[in-house]
């Protein structure tokens, strides 16, 4: 602890250097930039949603979500309601990735235009070894053409024995269009390596919730020699072919208007997950199929997706009624493998031999159609879509939805309503399973869900709020033995949130609050009441050259049983012994920026050993102690 205050010490003392030694004429308070902007996959063909680089400092001091299992790097437990991690993706999913907070992935990936050079880097160093270091470089190659590389990588040792954590995490990103704008091009390529060894929590949480030991690695834990490995890598291509007629103007290269266009996405991704503990015989496990000296098992599954869309666009050179419905027609192609094995050791380790259990190739043909309105007089959207799939393990899985907008008065209050229904196929995971220590095969039913949601959009207020009630039938879960196991019957939930922010003149009152409502609590677990706020002075220092932030934060949710989590199947399991939860998280933060340059002090769990000792999110994972972070955002656009 004395070695990380001394370097944020330095760290302190010398940033201020270079900080103010900089030529006075750059923009001090830079708060937006014009010349760089990013837009995601689902925003490409809304030029209206595009997103400028934004250097404000509101929640810069939360670079990682709360909610995994203490350390930075461990799988995260879901306290927001999210039983569909994408419900509008029909197809195959082999399970839920548990890291998928931390991966890079095709759909969430940004693409980016830049008139200069534009680099983004991110460290953070904190207690325990914790160091985090993200670093995004984006480059228009062309006026036309870009490229932009991400690096992330994570490591820390965490408070408690066998907790190491080490991710490496990059991707790439490009879109191209040709100077007339017949041509458009969107492509990524991800590699997501994540190393973390698995100490199944601790032993006795009694004697973690009595207190008196300050060096937690003196608790015992349950998994001494385990460890898992998650690679997740994608290539994602995706074109445009614009038809329409030419542009008159000669400055723009006579662009294609488009009227109508093809699109063309071409997936490839493959997940692989490795197991392995030296010593399964410990007695967590309440099996062992195939090698009681050491356990090896491996998962393999890959997915090669290709779609061919058609789609009518806005074009204001079309004219008539039937210009203002647009209408989209798509075909998915779904080529799947999955291999499930173990490695068993023969004549006392020396050789081994490779068990390939599942060994599985099928296909899905999936169609679809889109109906929506182009134009509108009275700023009312709508937008049907539909898709069935034909073939393959998903056969007869469908989803519709239905979206409505509508903006009042000066379009700065918007209102949304969204109806979803979808009947999908189980994730493999719960079919089909074989390891050394858990195996099934299940022939369980489709699950159905349906869902009504509702948004305020309040621009005046800075206020958003929304409900929304979903109702769940055959739901997969799996059981208090960690068991894949189908909830037969259909249970509701209501979700609804307010977020609400304050300012009283340079003091600010941020607030989000989200309520939670299982009338059947047996197979949904989620608390009822999560809580985030933060209240701090805000302004402008030594001429208004730097900005500052001071202030706390809170993260509390209310008592519930949260799920357990079995380290040998990477996945989150039923649990009705214990409520966690009912405890609040206080941090304490500056935050400040002076021209591209934003850096942050936290003090995380600020009110450790203050209320008891009830900091549990997930049944056997204490959040960590009191912790001091440092971070450091330098942008440049040159």
């Amino acid at each position: 602890m004395l070695s990380l205050i001394r370097k944020l010490f330095f760290i302190l003392i010398f940033i201020p250097q270079f900080l103010f030694s900089q030529n006075n004429d750059s923009i001090k308070l830079l708060t937006k930039n014009n010349t760089t902007n990013f837009f995601s996959i689902s925003q490409f063909e809304y030029p209206d949603s595009l997103t400028y680089i934004q250097n404000t400092l509101n929640n810069f001091q939360n670079y990682l979500e709360r909610g995994n299992l203490g350390n930075n790097g461990l799988p995260f437990n879901d306290t927001y309601f999210k039983l569909s991690s994408n419900i509008s993706n029909l197809g195959f999913n082999y399970s839920k990735n548990n890291f998928e907070n931390y991966f890079y992935i095709p759909g969430k990936l940004k693409f980016y235009n830049t008139r200069t050079p534009f680099s983004d880097l991110f460290y953070v160093i904190g207690s325990k070894k914790e160091q985090a270091f993200n670093m995004t470089f984006s480059y228009n190659v062309k006026k036309n053409w870009n490229i932009t590389a991400f690096l992330n990588r994570i490591r820390s040792e965490g408070f408690y024995l066998n907790q190491n954590t080490q991710h490496n995490l990059v991707a790439i990103s490009s879109n191209y269009k040709t100077l007339n704008n017949r041509y458009n091009l969107l492509a990524s390529v991800t590699y997501n390596n994540a190393k973390n060894q698995e100490n199944g929590g601790i032993a006795e949480d009694s004697i973690f919730f009595a207190g008196g030991i300050t060096d937690k690695k003196q608790l015992a834990v349950n998994l001494n020699s385990a460890k898992r490995q998650t690679i997740y890598r994608s290539i994602f291509l995706k074109q445009f072919l614009n038809f329409g007629p030419k542009s008159t103007d000669t400055s723009s290269h006579n662009a294609i208007i488009p009227n109508s266009r093809l699109v063309f996405t071409t997936l490839y991704d493959n997940n692989i997950s490795k197991y392995t503990d030296n010593f399964p015989s410990s007695g967590y496990y309440s099996a062992i199929y195939y090698d009681s000296t050491n356990t090896f098992d491996s998962i393999y599954s890959s997915k090669i997706e290709n779609e061919i869309a058609w789609k009518l666009l806005v074009n204001k050179k079309r004219s008539g009624a039937f210009s203002m419905i647009g209408l989209g027609l798509n075909l998915k192609h779904q080529l799947l493998v999955v291999e499930q094995g173990e490695i068993i050791s023969l004549l006392s380790g020396v050789n081994t031999t490779h068990l390939l259990n599942i060994d599985t190739t099928f296909s899905n043909i999936i169609t679809g159609a889109e109906l929506y309105n182009t134009y509108t007089e009275n700023k009312f959207w709508w937008h049907f879509t539909a898709k069935y799939a034909t073939k393959g393990y998903n056969k007869n899985d469908y989803y519709a939805a239905a979206i409505f907008k509508k903006a009042i008065k000066d379009s700065s209050n918007i209102v949304i309503l969204k109806l979803e229904n979808k009947l999908q196929a189980p994730d493999f995971i719960y079919v089909h399973y074989t390891s050394n220590n858990f195996k099934w095969n299940n022939n369980f039913s489709k699950t159905h869900e349906y869902c009504i949601m509702l948004n305020l959009l309040i621009n005046k207020y800075n206020m958003t709020l929304g409900a929304a009630f979903t109702s769940y039938s055959n739901v997969l879960f799996f059981n208090d033995l960690a068991m894949a196991s189908q909830y037969k019957g259909s249970i509701p939930v209501f979700t609804a949130f307010l977020k609400k922010d304050f300012t009283f003149s340079n003091f600010h009152i941020n607030n989000k609050i989200n309520y939670q409502h299982v009338p059947d609590y047996s197979v949904i677990r989620v608390p009822e009441f999560i809580l985030e706020h933060s209240l701090y002075y805000e302004n402008d220092l030594f001429k208004n050259a730097m900005r500052l932030q001071i202030g706390f934060s809170l993260f509390y949710n209310s008592a519930y049983y949260s799920n357990q989590y079995m380290p040998a199947t990477g996945q989150f399991y039923f649990q009705d012994k214990n409520k966690y939860g009912n405890y609040p998280f206080v941090d304490f933060f500056i935050n400040a920026r002076v021209k591209t340059v934003r850096i942050f002090f936290k003090i995380d769990h600020f009110n450790y050993g203050m209320i008891g000792n009830n900091y549990m999110l997930s049944p056997h994972y204490p959040m960590n102690d009191r912790v001091f972070k440092f971070g450091v955002s330098w942008r440049f656009f040159d």
